[in-house]
Order: C-alpha cells, then sequence, then structure tokens
C-alpha cells in the first residue's frame, strides 16, 4: 500500500526563480505601501547606513560625475540586493521543503499550507529584529516613518510592515514553488521513498504559466515602483533643464535682448535700480538690503592681473564671525558729455530670477517626503526656552510677512557648475518666532529637524541674523515638495545644506549640534560659509566668428554680495571690468556682462572672477567641493573663426568648460531641475 505525500520539489532552478519572483512581487507591495501609507521601503531604511559607509567625500564625487541619477542608481543597486537575497531565500525554502531520501519527511511543516507563512514569520522577526539594528533603528519599532508623522494621513507601525512584507513574500514564495507528488509505501518502517510520479503535461504547462505569470506581473510591478517612482519624486532620472533662459530674450527679469542674428550686441537700456526686500505689512530691517554698486562699465583695457587675496580655506577661518558688508558708495556721476551716444550694454542672457521648476534640488533621500499643510506643525521647543510654543500652518502664514531675494548655492557644486539659484521668497524672521518662545542663557546652536529627520544647526548669533527668514512661498508661490513645503529656512551667506527644508522643530542646545551632514562619517564643513563664485553662461557654442561676442554670466558670494566682476581673455594674464548689473538684494546673485572683439582667429582662453562686497577677491586656487566648497576660476575654451562658413552649425560644437575635461562638461552644461539634501 502506498501513500501519496504532495512536495515541493528541489532544484536549483526552481527554488532560485521562484525566490526572484517573490522578491520582485514583494517590491510590488512595497510600492504600494510606500505610496498608500507612507510606510518606507528597505532601501530607505538602508540610505542613512550606506551613505555613511561611502562618506561625504564619495558623495560629493557622486554628484560630480553622476548628477541626480546617482540616487536612482543607488535604489536600482539596492533593488537588485533584495532580488539576489530573495532568490537564495528561495533556494533555501526549496531545500528545506524537499522530501528527504531517507525518510521523505524533511520539514514536512513546510509541505502544509501554512508553509509559506511560518517561513515568512521566520523572515519578518529577522527584519525586525537583525535587520533594523543594523540600520540604526531599534527593535519592532513602533514608529511611522517620517513623512507620515507629519503628513496625517493613516498608517501603521513600521514593524508591522515590514512583516507583512515577509509575509508576503513567504506566501508568495510557497505558492510559485512548484509541487510534486512522492508516492510512500506505508509497510515500509523506514519510510524510504518508493517512487515518483511523473508530471503530466498539462500541470507542466500550468506551473510553467503560473511562475512566468507571476514573474512577468512583478517585474512590471517592481519597474514601476523603482522608475516611475523615482521620476515622480526626484525630477527624473535626467530630466535635464538648461540652466539658461529657455528663451535668448528673456523678458521676464533678463538684463537685455539678444541678436537673433549673433554677433554684435544689440543696444540695451540702461536697467533702473530694483526694488530693496521690502516687508509685506510693516517696516523691518530687510530694507537694508541696499544694492551695491554698480561695477563701471568695462573701458576695453588690460590691466595686469593683481595678486589673489585668498579666502580662508580651513574650518577655524570659516568660523570667523560674518558681519554684514558695508553699504556701498553711490554711483559716481557719469562723465561730461563728449556729444557722442554712450557705448550699448553687454546683453545678459542669464535669467535673474531662477524659475521655481529650474531651481536645483538635492536630498539625502530616496523619496522626498511630501507633508499635508493640515497635519503639519511647527515646534519651538528645548531646555532654554522659557515659553515653548506650536504653530500650524495656517498660524504660520498669518504672521506678518515679508518678500526677500536671496541666491542660494550647493556646497557640492564643482567650478562652472549649475547647483545654484536665485528666488523671491516670503516668510517671517527667525529670530522674531525664537524671541517669542523667549531664550535662556547659555545657547551655542539652535538645532533643527525635518520630516525626513534630517538634522542640521546655525549658530545662536547667525539664527538672529535679519537675513535669516523661515519661508512659505517661492516665487510668487506656496512652496513644492521639493523645495519643503510646508516650511524651509533661509541662511544666506551659508551653504544650501543648512537651508533645511521640510522643517519641523527648533531647539536651542548649549554645544555645537552637529547635523546629518557634519557627522564624523560625512565630514562636510559645518561653518559651511559660501565661498566667492562666478560662471560663464554664454556663449554656448565653443566654435565663435571673429567679431564681437557678448560673454554673461553670474556671481554670488552669498551675503557679501558683489562689488566686481572682470574677464580675461587671455588665460589670466590679463583682466578687464565687466558690467555688473545691480543686484536686486545684498543676498541675492548679479548678472554680468563683457563685449569682447576678438582680433585674430585662434584659440582663446577665457576666465572669470569677482570681488566680493567686503573687497575680497575670488581665490584661484583650486579645491574640490569636499568639505569646505569648491573654489577657482571658472575656465571656458573658445575657438575663433574668421568667417560664418568655418563655424558648424551643430549644436554639437560646445564650448570646453576646462575645469572639467569630462564629456559632459561642454558649455552646454545642464542645470539639472532641484532637487534635501539641501546642500
Amino acid at each position: 500500500m502506498a501513500t501519496t505525500l504532495s512536495s515541493k520539489p528541489y532544484n536549483v532552478v526552481s527554488g532560485l526563480g521562484a525566490g526572484a519572483g517573490a522578491a520582485l512581487a514583494m517590491m510590488a507591495v512595497m510600492g504600494l505601501l510606500r505610496y498608500s501609507f507612507n510606510v518606507p521601503t528597505i532601501p530607505e531604511l538602508m540610505l542613512s547606513t550606506l551613505l555613511n559607509l561611502l562618506g561625504g567625500q564619495s558623495f560629493s564625487d557622486a554628484l560630480d560625475k553622476l548628477f541626480y541619477a546617482g540616487r536612482p542608481l543607488l535604489f536600482a543597486a539596492i533593488l537588485e540586493g533584495i532580488l539576489l537575497v530573495g532568490a537564495l531565500l528561495g533556494l533555501l525554502y526549496a531545500w528545506l521543503a524537499r522530501p528527504d531520501a531517507a525518510t521523505g519527511r524533511r520539514m514536512l511543516l513546510l509541505n502544509s499550507p501554512f508553509g509559506g507563512i511560518l517561513y515568512g514569520l521566520v523572515i519578518g522577526l529577522l527584519l525586525n529584529t537583525l535587520f533594523l539594528q543594523i540600520v540604526g533603528l531599534p527593535i519592532f519599532t513602533s514608529s511611522t516613518f517620517g513623512p507620515s508623522a507629519s503628513s496625517g494621513s493613516s498608517t501603521f507601525p513600521l514593524w508591522f510592515g515590514l512583516m507583512l512584507l515577509a509575509l508576503f513574500y513567504g506566501v508568495t514564495l510557497d505558492w510559485l514553488l512548484p509541487l510534486r507528488r512522492v508516492s510512500i509505501s506505508a509497510a515500509d518502517t523506514s519510510d524510504q521513498i518508493e517512487e515518483e510520479e511523473p508530471v503530466t503535461a498539462n500541470e507542466g504547462r500550468r506551473r510553467f504559466l503560473r511562475i512566468a505569470g507571476s514573474t512577468a506581473l512583478a517585474v512590471v510591478g517592481g519597474l514601476i515602483f523603482a522608475g516611475a517612482g523615482t521620476v515622480v519624486n526626484q525630477g527624473g532620472f535626467t530630466n535635464p533643464v538648461d540652466r539658461r533662459a529657455a528663451d535668448d530674450s528673456i523678458g521676464a527679469q533678463g538684463a537685455g535682448s539678444s541678436n537673433p542674428a549673433g554677433g554684435a550686441a544689440a543696444q540695451v537700456q540702461s536697467t533702473p535700480e530694483p526694488p530693496r526686500n521690502t516687508p509685506i505689512s510693516e517696516p523691518t530691517q530687510y530694507q537694508r538690503n541696499e544694492t551695491p554698486t554698480q561695477a563701471p562699465q568695462p573701458t576695453g583695457t588690460s590691466t595686469p592681473a593683481p595678486v589673489s587675496t585668498e579666502m580662508p580655506t580651513t574650518e577655524a577661518a570659516q568660523q570667523a564671525t560674518e558681519t554684514p558688508p558695508p553699504l556701498p558708495a553711490d554711483t559716481p556721476p557719469p562723465p561730461p558729455s563728449t556729444g557722442t551716444a554712450a557705448p550699448p550694454l553687454p546683453v545678459m542672457r542669464v535669467q535673474e530670477i531662477t524659475p521655481t521648476n529650474s531651481f536645483y534640488h538635492v536630498s539625502k533621500n530616496f523619496f522626498d517626503p511630501a507633508p499635508s499643510a493640515n497635519g503639519w506643525q511647527l515646534v519651538i521647543k528645548g531646555n532654554y526656552v522659557k515659553k515653548p510654543y506650536t504653530l500650524t500652518y495656517k498660524e504660520l502664514t498669518a504672521l506678518p510677512a515679508e518678500v526677500v531675494i536671496v541666491g542660494m548655492m550647493c556646497i557640492s557644486n564643482p567650478i562652472g557648475g549649475g547647483l545654484a539659484g536665485n528666488a523671491r521668497w516670503k516668510g517671517v524672521k527667525l529670530a522674531d518666532l525664537l524671541t517669542k518662545a523667549g531664550l535662556k542663557p547659555g545657547i551655542v546652536d539652535i538645532s533643527m529637524t525635518a520630516v525626513d529627520g534630517y538634522t542640521d544647526s546655525i549658530p545662536l548669533q547667525k539664527a538672529m541674523d535679519p537675513d535669516v527668514v523661515l519661508v512659505w512661498e517661492m516665487n510668487g508661490a506656496p512652496l513644492t515638495a521639493q523645495h519643503g513645503f510646508p516650511a524651509r529656512l533661509l541662511v544666506p551667506g551659508i551653504y544650501g545644506m543648512k537651508h533645511v527644508k521640510w522643517i519641523t522643530s527648533f531647539e536651542p542646545v548649549s554645544y555645537d549640534f552637529k547635523g546629518f551632514w557634519q557627522s564624523p562619517q560625512q565630514g562636510w564643513s559645518d561653518p559651511a560659509i559660501v565661498n566667492t563664485m562666478s560662471r560663464i553662461d554664454y556663449p554656448v557654442d565653443g566654435i565663435l566668428q571673429l567679431k564681437k561676442q557678448s560673454l554673461s554670466g553670474v556671481a554670488f558670494a552669498g551675503s557679501r554680495s558683489i562689488s566686481k566682476v572682470e574677464v580675461s581673455v587671455d588665460g589670466g594674464r590679463s583682466w578687464d571690468q565687466a558690467y555688473v548689473k545691480p543686484p536686486l538684494s545684498n543676498t541675492s546673485w548679479v548678472l554680468w556682462g563683457y563685449d569682447w572683439a576678438p582680433t585674430a582667429a585662434g584659440q582663446y582662453t577665457v576666465k572669470v572672477r569677482a570681488t566680493d562686497g567686503k573687497g575680497n577677491l575670488q581665490t584661484a586656487k583650486v579645491t574640490d567641493p569636499y568639505p569646505y566648497g569648491a573654489t577657482g576660476y571658472h575656465t571656458v575654451k573658445y575657438m575663433v573663426k574668421r568667417t560664418a562658413a568655418e563655424v558648424p552649425t551643430s549644436q554639437s560644437s560646445v564650448a570646453l568648460n576646462e575645469n572639467d575635461p569630462s564629456p559632459t562638461s561642454g558649455r552646454k552644461i545642464i542645470w539639472l531641475p532641484e532637487g534635501g539634501r539641501a546642500k
């Protein structure tokens, strides 16, 4: 007499295939839980640990070389790792569930309908203990993920989400692993296997279709999660946005109009002095943001290059107390009229206000949070405040507000890079919020926490600077999720990583608080004072005609403003002063322009440098962004041809960015869309 026992066959193909298919299906469920209930994905839980292992230098290198593709690539690599682990776990399950050659009953429980559930429970226990400990979280943590806490959406504890994923994997694995009937002799006391019943053709086809169909669906779900999810949250894998004006004429904020035919610049009327940063409701100290004196127009004569006054690059030097730049002297009166028309101003084809969708965005997250205004709160708390209090979004935006124009730059921005922008913001002074709470003596730093768990700090003295503003509008509209909705901090003069987005709390502390990027594992500068930078944005084409050309770009020095920009067309041997458009505020970037008439055909090495509002010349020393921010002169090479016929019309001909000789570093440099860490 024989008994038939349904069992799982043991072979490499079935175990690995079923495990990979179950892992892919689990990824699809992981995406569903992430977007429906804000349950963090496994890659997100691993991210901080991986960034600490990589270190700040590796992050900077990846950002420099890969731009916004870095995070999607890392995310995809983690998903591939999950797929591999899932395949190996499937192989282990198939081995444990196979019939034993001696008894036919190896791990018989796994051959029951509850085998997948049991296996999933074991994996869930490992995720909630060993895995959470590795990523720095408490075992069986009941806390919800960052975005959940402030979005007001219904969520469930993290441990439950991980257990649900593990159970889904186990059940799917058990279902995908095909059954095989084995005949056992009941009279045989050793219960040895007598024979294996062959699998019919119909059963084989059904088995194949079940594995293939489920795997295909899981692959589609995983690709949708890893691809579309990243596109939605990060602005796309590529989706480059030209950092220059979409329209060469720059109708809205441009400093002039372009000549469609190229060559000599069209005459541009002098732009009146821009308005100051003024409050909406009542006068504030922002009215001290006077515009620096307009630099004299270029005279066309070259002067020897003066000795550069090197800006301090050491941590100790950067910790020097910042003071507002002195108000500049009035622009000198024009010379007496000679009866000839004044030369036209150079064409400046750069946008003075960066559009929101073109403003750079850098974040430590795979998927940035999107908190709701309804559930968000801002808390001023801690042992060093006398009257802690909380503001809702409605209460915050009802406070007397002011509109400011502030530029920002990422500390990872390379020489001539596009991780910088200038925007119009609306908000309230941080000093007013802190004063309302009543500060106690002994405070060193003001620490900040964001919805995504990001932390950073600024010194108390900087926090009380009237230029430091908590904002909720950007360019006349509420902040987008990428740029920190509901509220973000602006700290002029300091790199963007301290302009914390999605902010939820301020807490004064009595010590030097080190944030995420200042930790020993990351090692970025804590003072993070913005280094003076200047950039050549136009011409884009690398091959020019032998006639008058208009060079233009931007310069920025944080809260120190810019007093002068100079251009060299002979590799730095001599310098001419460029025209500088009066800035919109002392915290904005400036536009510069320079009319250049090459005297002969050939290759020209063009450099640009700036002097800040305190009279400090931009340093020529070339340094990498890590850890204090990049320094050095932006350098571009142009080839000048005698006739128009020699100038190619193909857009593939771009000027060579000498500071970065990589194939992607030509003058057609892209300004990628902003994407917390707000670095």
